[in-house]
């Protein structure tokens, strides 16, 4: 004989239902939302969000700004490094970031979005002692570095193109610094959506964006990953 709910467990269930569904209306828009937005994104009472927010805020899954808006807490950040360490991102990119640093003698970096910013998530640095350094775990405003192009072009999940694959590598020179130059490419994953971008950068004086063959092995290691982490119709190079 099946054993029926109490009211007290249908209660907590439901409970649980909207603080998720308020969770989840922070992926519908990136960036801060007010109670307006989440009243209008989840169907429920702004006088109940409050509530719910008071106790998510205690606890650091949101954060409630100086002008009232709400953004996600640090307690979902951890959370996601915990999911990145089940899932062993970094297994497939770190072996991808040495396979470049040892072909190339350049530095190589994989890099996130966070809303308007990037985070270089893993790296690996070039032998020269006169290199482009950067740590892991650096938060940057996006700008115009070839980074910050794959992050922003390929956002939409529009997945590669059919032809010419070869367009989705960005170059850049001299943005955050006169003496530096990067190339990169984007890495999508599950559903053609953007994982990271792959980036080399080195010095302008010996290092060429144009290169034919670090452009080509670019391509290859970003599309590769790319058919590692899941993505579908990932183009195949000539």
């Amino acid at each position: 004989m099946a054993t029926q709910k109490t009211p007290e467990v249908d209660r907590s269930v439901a409970a649980v239902e909207r603080t998720l569904s308020i969770l989840d209306a922070f992926l519908q828009k990136d960036g801060p939302l007010k109670l307006k937005d989440l009243e209008d994104r989840t169907g429920l009472f702004r006088s109940v969000i409050l509530r719910y927010m008071l106790t998510l805020e205690s606890m650091h899954y949101v954060h409630r700004r100086a002008d009232g808006r709400y953004q996600l807490g640090s307690r979902l950040y951890q959370l996601g490094q915990s999911y990145e360490k089940g899932f062993e991102l970094s297994s497939y990119v770190l072996p991808v970031l040495t396979r470049i640093v040892e072909l190339t003698s350049e530095s190589a970096s994989f890099y996130v979005r966070e809303g308007e910013t990037r985070l270089c998530l893993y790296r690996q640095d070039s032998p020269h002692a006169l290199r482009v350094s950067v740590n892991a775990g650096r938060v940057v405003p996006l700008n115009e570095t070839s980074t910050d192009q794959v992050l922003r072009d390929f956002a939409e999940g529009q997945g590669y193109p059919a032809e010419d694959p070869g367009s989705i590598v960005r170059q850049s020179a001299g943005i955050l610094d006169e003496w530096s130059a990067s190339i990169s490419a984007p890495v999508l994953g599950q559903d053609a959506q953007l994982v990271g971008a792959l980036t080399i950068s080195g010095p302008k004086l010996r290092f060429d964006v144009q290169d034919p063959a670090v452009r080509k092995l670019l391509l290859q290691q970003a599309l590769g990953l790319a058919s590692l982490l899941g993505c579908p119709r990932v183009p195949r190079l000539d």
